[in-house]
């Protein structure tokens, strides 16, 4: 089972059709996907028959409402334009997405895909098909591919590159643990002084590193093809 999601934050409604393009076609490949919108939105999604679309306001995310009760400075090196406290909370609710999902539709592994994420794949069609014959299998470990390897300085005012962010596994027992330990987190992050609201991909980073280490199967990838393609580097001890 596929996960994503769709909220416009930038209040861009015309750029609505330029993500439905790059979504396309994933919405149509026939792999069950789970896709969390605005509630005014899901009529625009009828057009793919094996997307279950489910409308759900931001409001009702906990963890973009951590996000967004978060009032003081943003990390320094960061977008200015996408980078916003918007944009911080849609990515840290990847994982409540998942646990939403799991109440709707129960399953043995779900996995988490960004909505626009043919953006930035060359072939589309071997990607889908490596997505195809993934959501079939089962996982022990949470797999999740990254640019980083262990050991990286971190910091809270830039993006940590351990995890790519667009794309990762993870088996239904893990889900519930993976997120009180984000929800934890952020609220350190957004509470404490010494910190700030930053990208997912560095609260992972920090569950990694403090909890779930042993029980996160890493592989090396980008922000391409390889964000699933490497996953064969790791597949066989992985399920």
């Amino acid at each position: 089972m596929l996960v994503t999601c769709y909220y416009d934050i930038y209040n861009k409604p015309a750029k609505f059709m330029e993500y439905l393009y790059l979504f396309y076609d994933l919405g149509i490949s026939g792999i069950p996907i789970i896709l969390f919108t605005d509630p005014s939105l899901v009529h625009k999604f009828k057009i793919f028959p094996s997307v279950h679309t489910i409308g759900v306001s931001l409001q009702e995310f906990e963890l973009y409402q951590i996000a967004m009760n978060y009032t003081r400075d943003l990390p320094l090196y960061r977008t200015m334009e996408k980078d916003t406290k918007e944009f911080y909370g849609l990515m840290n609710m990847k994982i409540e997405c998942i646990k939403k999902a799991q109440q709707i539709k129960q399953e043995d592994t779900y996995i988490w895909i960004d909505f626009g994420i043919l953006k930035i794949v060359k072939n589309s069609e071997v990607f889908i098909e490596k997505l195809r014959t993934l959501h079939t299998m089962k996982f022990k470990k949470m797999t999740i591919p990254g640019c980083w390897p262990l050991g990286r300085n971190f910091t809270v005012e830039s993006i940590h590159w351990r995890f790519c962010g667009g794309f990762f596994i993870i088996p239904d027992h893990y889900i519930n643990t993976f997120y009180e330990h984000s929800k934890t987190v952020l609220t350190d992050f957004c509470t404490q002084p010494n910190y700030k609201l930053t990208w997912e991909t560095n609260v992972w980073t920090i569950i990694e590193i403090c909890a779930e280490k042993n029980n996160i199967e890493w592989y090396a990838a980008d922000h391409n093809d390889s964000i699933v393609l490497n996953i064969d580097s790791v597949l066989e001890q992985s399920h």
